[in-house]
């Protein structure tokens, strides 16, 4: 019985090759045949292809009296047609030190371009983007020797 069920299993995989293909059939010699290529809106994965990357410094230190400190970030984007990226780089302009229950603090400004907007839905290669941190003369003179710091936030948007 097993060796029945085997030749008829067989023989069947042997019918299934034979089906003839679906593909368009070019019968004379120097035809020609259309076929379409297009791409997908979504990777391999199955996720969404847009994807855009803004890489940021974790820390940037300034050292004491300087009064300005160029911070560099990059952007790439790969978007759809008509979108745009946009990064705007905002801050409290107060950096702070705190010992203890005390606290003092060193006034900054933003200085360059603190936004950047794509002129359109491709970024690449990464565009360096470069803002400065500014520490006023007359700020350092009157601040305690000390590690002050404050948060940089980089709001990321597409339009």
């Amino acid at each position: 019985m097993k060796k029945i069920v085997s030749i008829i299993i067989a023989a069947l995989m042997l019918a299934s090759i034979c089906v003839p293909s679906f593909a368009a059939d070019i019968t004379t010699n120097g035809g020609t045949g259309d076929a379409i290529v297009k791409t997908k809106t979504v990777d391999e994965a199955g996720e969404n292809a847009e994807k855009f990357i803004v890489s940021i410094p974790a820390t940037t230190e300034i050292p004491w009296g300087k009064d300005s400190k160029a911070l560099t970030y990059s952007v790439e984007s790969h978007l759809g047609y008509g979108k745009k990226l946009t990064v705007n780089v905002s801050g409290h302009g107060v950096m702070t030190y705190t010992v203890g229950a005390d606290s003092m603090t060193l006034d900054y400004t933003l200085g360059g371009t603190t936004a950047f907007t794509a002129a359109g839905p491709v970024v690449y290669p990464a565009a360096d983007q470069t803002i400065n941190v500014n520490v006023a003369d007359r700020a350092w003179k009157s601040a305690v020797v000390g590690e002050y710091q404050d948060t940089l936030t980089f709001t990321v948007a597409i339009a």
